[in-house]
């Protein structure tokens, strides 16, 4: 079962990304915090909506292994794609001493509100239709 595909990849793309956008938006409102680099920002939150999207969406071509390992080698990749990118970024323009550790932790709290909601749909589905087979069955 697909539950991203081309039809849906760009509408969840942009819901992931009003969502974390929002959220950001709400705690900086809330600390009081003002954010030099608000447009820099906001393009990374779009790019990391997207790469999240992409791995997640692996999850169909990796079904026949378990979960547990999908899921952690999914965090794994996006987490290994941010740190190459910080490391390329680094060339062209100076970056926070705390970075990586900065980048790490705005991506895992999204992807893994993400993939608990990701996921959580694909097994509702999955039980959804075992419960139409049993009832064929019958």
């Amino acid at each position: 079962m697909k539950l991203i595909n081309k039809g849906n990849f760009f509408y969840i793309v942009c819901v992931c990304f009003t969502l974390t956008t929002l959220g950001k938006l709400l705690l900086e409102k809330l600390t009081g915090f003002t954010d030099r680099y608000y447009s820099e920002n906001i393009f990374t939150i779009l790019a990391i909506s997207i790469l999240g999207t992409l791995v997640l969406a692996t999850h169909y071509y990796l079904r026949k292994f378990p979960f547990i390992p999908v899921f952690i080698g999914q965090y794994l990749v996006t987490i290994g794609i941010v740190c190459l990118a910080i490391r390329i970024g680094q060339k062209f323009t100076d970056f926070a001493p705390t970075a990586y550790k900065d980048m790490i932790i705005s991506v895992t709290i999204p992807f893994v509100a993400g993939a608990i909601v990701y996921y959580a749909v694909f097994f509702h589905e999955i039980k959804k239709a075992n419960r139409l087979i049993e009832e064929m069955n019958k």
